[in-house]
């Protein structure tokens, strides 16, 4: 795998984004693998997923637990079941009790923090993505230590593209707060439901008992989400370069149009997507590599659209590949992805199965091998569909 230099990913990270990305880097594959991470090691991928998840609810269920458990204890054994109990007598409780489930809670979020940066290191170990080498440690570890922080992508410019151009500032910012809200306020919020809520509900006597099975879900469920978020990292760059091998091996022969039309189309699709993603970065890299685009891109992508219908049936295909890897490697793919890829289907006399190209999407998260007959399948001629 060969990685380009980024020194634009993530330029001013905290001390923990580098110290999560240095311990990836360390316990990363140090070339990486030629081609896709084979089935064996997909599969052995899944199982480090599974037990992270796993583990992550067993730290749940031993939190509630704890927490549950204390709670009972303390309004039984001590305040009789706290029948006819003011404020001024209960304070000594809710204050004992609130330090403890503070401690718990808190132990149990770091606990997580950790579970996810092993089973993320872990899966780049199977995966052969390279970090330890230093293009890689900026772009996939300084990536997938996000990731395991729940940070979002940086807001920065690449290549000259704004990839948040079609993004308000004030969604930004929520934005940002939203993702510092997941793990650790999130868990809190959960427990002062439970306690808050629920306990003025019939069930009062029972919180206690339900609190380690909802931890326990709550705990994989944001496990879940982040491991697949890694997945998607560590296995979109293996797309990437098979899309780069299969057709921009001499794209220096490429004409000026059709160039320009790549160029300006992957850089669209970066501001659709509304994500400065590690993988889009990746590709945007590999392709002005392979086209040897070495300056800034000022995106117009109106007024380069017109020559897509202009291009050879293979230069077409090329550009609609392209697109296709740019919607599918993504954290999700976005509306405005799916309806540009479909305006640039119908130039070309395309109609996009839009329904493959979320499949397609779903399959890389599994690790499936994005292949050129997967690309192709999303689409089909305009003639062939009508008869």
């Amino acid at each position: 795998m060969s990685v380009p230099a980024v020194e634009i990913y993530s330029p001013e990270p905290n001390m923990l984004e580098r110290r999560f990305a240095a311990y990836l880097a360390q316990r990363g594959a140090d070339s990486g693998t030629e081609g896709h991470p084979p089935r064996e090691r997909v599969q052995a991928i899944r199982q480090v997923t599974a037990w992270t998840i796993g583990l992550s609810a067993l730290a749940g269920i031993v939190s509630g637990g704890l927490i549950g458990g204390a709670e009972i204890w303390m309004r039984q054994g001590i305040f009789d079941g706290m029948e006819d109990v003011g404020w001024r007598e209960a304070l000594p409780y809710w204050g004992a009790f609130y330090a403890f489930a503070g401690v718990v809670s808190a132990v149990e979020i770091a606990l997580l923090y950790a579970l996810a940066l092993i089973g993320i290191a872990r899966v780049t170990q199977h995966s052969g993505l390279p970090l330890s080498s230093c293009e890689g440690h900026r772009l996939f570890a300084h990536g997938l230590a996000r990731t395991a922080l729940e940070f979002p992508s940086p807001q920065v410019q690449i290549f000259g593209v704004d990839p948040y151009a079609h993004v308000s500032r004030w969604k930004l910012t929520a934005l940002s707060i939203a993702y510092k809200l997941k793990v650790g306020v999130s868990s809190f919020i959960l427990r002062v439901f439970l306690r808050r809520v629920a306990a003025r509900m019939a069930i009062r006597g029972m919180v206690p008992l339900f609190a380690g099975p909802l931890y326990a879900v709550w705990n994989a469920y944001i496990i879940w989400r982040i491991m697949t978020e890694a997945r998607v990292r560590t296995l979109g760059p293996f797309a990437v370069d098979n899309l780069i091998a299969a057709h921009f091996q001499d794209a220096g022969d490429l004409g000026g149009s059709e160039r320009d039309v790549l160029v300006h189309a992957a850089g669209e699709m970066l501001t659709r997507g509304r994500d400065a993603h590690p993988n889009q970065i990746y590709l945007m890299s590999r392709l002005r590599e392979a086209l040897k685009h070495g300056e800034d891109i000022t995106l117009d992508w109106a007024a380069i659209r017109r020559h897509l219908s202009t291009l050879s049936a293979a230069g077409q295909s090329r550009v609609l590949n392209l697109m296709t890897v740019s919607c599918v490697i993504g954290s999700r793919i976005h509306r405005d992805q799916t309806a540009l890829l479909r305006s640039a289907c119908q130039d070309c006399g395309t109609v996009l199965h839009e329904d493959r190209v979320r499949d397609l999407s779903k399959a890389l998260k599994r690790g499936h091998k994005v292949t050129d007959s997967d690309l192709f399948a999303t689409r089909s001629d305009v003639n062939s569909r009508s008869a």
